[in-house]
């Protein structure tokens, strides 16, 4: 049975100058092998959707990251554990000169042909998987199959495979990206992409939908998997990756095994990681930090701001919301300053989408900053947003219908909150809450509500702005469509003459534009908290280093299991 915090604080008093130490000293400390990391899901609610790439599943890097791998990863060295240049806590946006090579040794582009040319390392072997495959060695044409494969896919998303010619095999350990046309944004789409895992073809042959068969190059095997209770990874004891630790490679995973454990309650979760049950739990919400840290005050923590915040979205194709005086008069009807010191206690931004703060002002303008027309869409103002409501023809308010997901509590309840707000200007909104496979498909097949409460993640630069605005993209809820936006993203992403700096002015005063476009009520983003426990070295807080794929860096863990049992658990 384990010792609650609050005894073994007592017990352990003797050793306190030891005790206060340990987050000193964790960064000079010898790996250690062995043992179970323990993780709570950050996305307890939604089980594995698809094990297969084919499928074009956004939660598909998470689901398989510890044993499928990408050709880049994020370069964990040059975030706090080394040179501390970057944070690795966005979804999916690492500037360039935070990249690395996983799969691939290096990369170089090239103009004519257009193309971009991967090295890939030698001696790095699949997973032998009993009824899959035995192991042999990755070659270029396994690339080239699992890409092209997923090319072929008719859930293939078009802005991400339009300008593609094809993947080509150069020689045994060289494979090419060939393009029609540039787009800067290839490294998103394919090398550290939510989709973009390379699969053996066996695995295909074997049936790549079964948990059963999934089989890749990663540090990880998956031993077993149950849709409530979680999964079970057990060491892949060939595996190539070495971790730098004081200037000295390691061989990697340093763990026999993890547990990522899907845990709905909220309540349950928080209980698991205050009794020990777990070693690290991220998107703590808020409202748990205090007393965490009061009963726990051995948890090591790191907040961040939430990748996926909630966006209000507006069907621009469907009346009332074709006309921007109602979407404007919605966002004045919000306040949004109240949600953000009442609802979240001030644990926010004002400005959460789609450019968050965390990406410095290159790319993020400030509120005081903006244009004033902008500026008043963050502001509350209900006399005004009936004004507009009157000019546009519905004096009397209107109805209108916005889903919503039961998978995550907290966007339940600031619908509710909408739902009062609104009311106070005559508008009523009816909440359909939805199981989230069937929320998603509404939204996917674009048969949604006028609203539609959802949570997408800021992604990087370019990739926000194109799934979420560009006409016809998967991910684009506002069914937002407009020329003047439509050319200018065609510009930033197609032009690889463009300067760096230009490219980001511009990226930034798109960003602007889209705001004061208005095809959302803009909510404010959240900040996250990452607790752990003493005995979990080597990590810094980071979230991920490839697109919501943490696999890297849970890997690279090692649980100190002296210090463990020293502490009771």
């Amino acid at each position: 049975m384990k010792t609650s915090c609050k005894h073994l604080l007592l017990g352990l008093l003797a050793a306190s100058l030891l005790l206060a130490a340990w987050p000193l000293c964790a960064g000079a400390e010898e790996p250690q092998y062995g043992g179970t990391l323990r993780v709570l899901s950050q996305y307890p609610y939604i089980p594995a959707l698809s094990w297969d790439n084919y499928d074009w599943n956004w939660k598909h890097a998470k689901d398989t990251g510890l044993v499928l791998e990408h050709l880049m990863v994020g370069d964990l060295q040059k975030g706090p554990r080394g040179t501390n240049g970057y944070h690795f806590k966005s979804n999916a946006w690492w500037p360039p000169e935070f990249r690395t090579g996983e799969l691939a040794e290096s990369w170089q582009v090239e103009k004519d042909p257009l193309r971009v040319v991967f090295k890939l390392r030698k001696g790095v072997y699949w997973q032998a998987k009993p009824g899959v495959m035995e192991a042999r060695e990755l070659v270029a044409d396994d690339v080239v199959y699992s890409m092209q494969r997923i090319l072929q896919s008719p859930k293939a998303i078009k802005g991400y495979t339009y300008y593609v010619d094809r993947w080509e095999a150069i020689d045994k350990y060289t494979v090419a990206l060939y393009m029609k046309e540039w787009n800067e944004n290839w490294w998103y789409h394919f090398t550290m992409s939510y989709y973009g895992a390379i699969q053996p073809p066996e695995m295909d042959k074997a049936g790549a939908k079964k948990w059963e068969n999934l089989c890749g190059t990663g540090p990880y095997m998956l031993e077993s998997y149950d849709s409530g209770v979680g999964m079970v990874y057990a060491k892949n004891p060939k595996y190539w990756g070495k971790e730098l630790v004081k200037g000295k490679p390691y061989q990697l995973p340093f763990t026999d095994s993890i547990r990522e454990l899907l845990i709905r309650d909220e309540a349950s979760r928080i209980s698991a990681l205050r009794t020990g049950q777990v070693d690290l739990m991220m998107n703590i919400f808020w409202r748990d930090v205090e007393s965490l840290k009061k009963s726990c005050p051995d948890l090591k923590w790191d907040k961040y701001l939430a990748p996926s915040p909630a966006t209000f979205a507006l069907r621009n194709d469907t009346k009332p919301f074709d006309d921007i005086r109602v979407r404007r008069a919605l966002n004045l009807a919000i306040n949004q300053q109240e949600i953000l010191e009442k609802y979240w206690e001030g644990n926010a931004e004002l400005i959460g989408y789609p450019y968050p703060a965390d990406w410095g002002l290159e790319y993020y303008t400030p509120l005081g900053k903006l244009p004033q027309e902008v500026q008043e869409l963050f502001s509350y103002n209900p006399k005004k947003a009936k004004q507009l409501l009157a000019e546009a023809g519905y004096p009397k308010g209107f109805e209108f219908t916005t889903q919503v997901s039961s998978g995550t509590q907290w966007t339940v309840e600031l619908g509710q909150l909408l739902v009062a707000y609104l009311a106070k200007v005559g508008i009523t909104m009816k909440l359909d809450t939805m199981e989230y496979p069937a929320y998603l498909s509404k939204m996917t097949s674009k048969t949604h509500t006028a609203g539609y409460l959802f949570t997408n993640d800021t992604g990087n630069p370019l990739a926000v702005l194109r799934k979420n605005f560009e006409t016809g993209e998967t991910w684009n809820p506002y069914m937002y469509n407009d020329p003047v936006f439509n050319k200018e993203l065609s510009e930033l992403r197609g032009n690889i003459s463009m300067s760096d700096a230009e490219r980001r002015e511009r990226y930034r005063k798109l960003n602007v534009y889209m705001l004061g476009q208005a095809p959302a009520v803009w909510l404010p983003g959240q900040y996250n908290y990452v607790a752990w426990w003493p005995w979990v070295k080597n990590y810094y807080g980071e979230q991920r280093v490839g697109c919501i794929r943490p696999a890297p860096i849970w890997a690279s863990i090692w649980i100190d299991q002296n210090l463990k049992k020293k502490m009771g658990y």
